[in-house]
């Protein structure tokens, strides 16, 4: 009954966590960051959170991951429970544990990366078109910190039309989705890249790509740089706006775009933007509000460009404990963070 030779799986642990799993014959539990409020914004580390329950015929497009790191995002705090689900976390890397019955890319021990709802867990169950083999070049927690973050700043950058030569701005460059746009715009070829972050961020930034630096807590080297380059930036990447702090850049940024041409993508904005931008489809011409659509052919995009210019992803790896989770939500929310918050679990 149990042929361990046949190469059907490699390791014997392997094989037998899936007889369980599929057999039902135990619910085992595992370690998880739980939404404990219904509004999703109270952290609860659990060591007996149920592992997702998974069968290759009704999860016949999806595989179960064991999670090895996990990162975090904005969008997990700010979502509630009855929308994102009661375990935090959608960025993730691990191996892949068991496969859905259509699914035929990936395999049992695969190294994986992509997104999940609740990755910040020790398993994990994501959608196929969602994940993409990790290269050997990236270790498990910067594979983690791609997914949200690196997808979005580069259908961000498209969407901006950024080209070899093109002229970028990135607004909330230092942060995690900011720094992922200054990587992504330098491997896509910009030859101006303009970063607006404190000026104490001025040399990570330009460490990471940028050209430029604009200190927005210098208000007359802020006002002046808006003044100055009317109408000859192809896009503006904006990771501030609407983001909770009252940054507003948008009328600003508009008026820096090359005329009839240029792009201003945004990653938040507020209630009237989301309705204009997602309900109505309505923004004005060249504003757009994007909405990440996470997909195998991005991520593996993603891991290219970093590779060809040799770059990896800004990084502060937490324990996955109880006081590693408080700490790294903290500093998410301190919106202070330089690049991602990223758990090894």
């Amino acid at each position: 009954f149990l042929n361990l030779d046949s190469g059907v799986l490699k390791e014997t642990s392997s094989f037998v966590t899936i007889l369980l799993h599929r057999y039902k014959i135990k619910q085992f539990t595992m370690k998880a960051a739980i939404r404990k409020s219904i509004f999703g914004g109270v952290t609860l580390f659990s060591k007996t959170q149920p592992e997702p329950n998974f069968s290759p015929s009704k999860n016949s497009n999806e595989v179960l991951v064991n999670v090895k790191s996990a990162a975090i995002n904005p969008v997990d705090y700010k979502l509630p429970r009855f929308v994102i689900g009661p375990v935090f976390g959608l960025d993730f890397s691990g191996i892949v544990e068991e496969i859905g019955d259509n699914v035929t890319n990936f395999k049992v021990g695969d190294a994986v990366y992509g997104h999940a709802h609740g990755s910040l867990a020790e398993k994990a169950v994501s959608s196929a078109n969602k994940i993409a083999k990790k290269t050997d070049d990236l270790t498990f927690s910067e594979a983690a910190a791609l997914p949200v973050a690196y997808v979005t700043a580069l259908q961000g950058l498209r969407l901006g039309k950024v080209t070899e030569g093109s002229s970028v701005l990135i607004i909330g460059a230092s942060g995690g989705c900011g720094i992922a746009a200054i990587q992504l715009a330098k491997a896509m070829g910009a030859k101006r890249i303009i970063a607006i972050c404190s000026g104490k961020n001025s040399q990570l930034v330009k460490e990471t790509g940028a050209t430029e630096v604009v200190d927005y807590t210098n208000e007359s080297e802020l006002q002046s740089f808006f003044a100055t380059n009317k109408e000859i930036i192809q896009c503006v990447y904006d990771a501030a706006t609407g983001s909770g702090h009252g940054e507003k850049y948008t009328n600003a940024s508009m008026s820096l775009l090359l005329k009839d041409v240029g792009e201003y993508v945004q990653l938040n904005g507020s209630a009237k933007v989301w309705t204009k931008g997602v309900v109505l489809k309505n923004l004005p011409k060249h504003q757009h509000l994007i909405l990440t659509d996470m997909n195998t052919a991005d991520l593996e995009e993603v891991s290219l460009l970093l590779k060809k210019i040799n770059a990896k992803p800004l990084m502060n790896i937490m324990p996955f404990t109880e006081e590693g989770l408080k700490e790294g939500f903290d500093l998410l929310k301190s919106r202070r963070a330089k690049g991602k918050i990223v758990f090894d679990i």
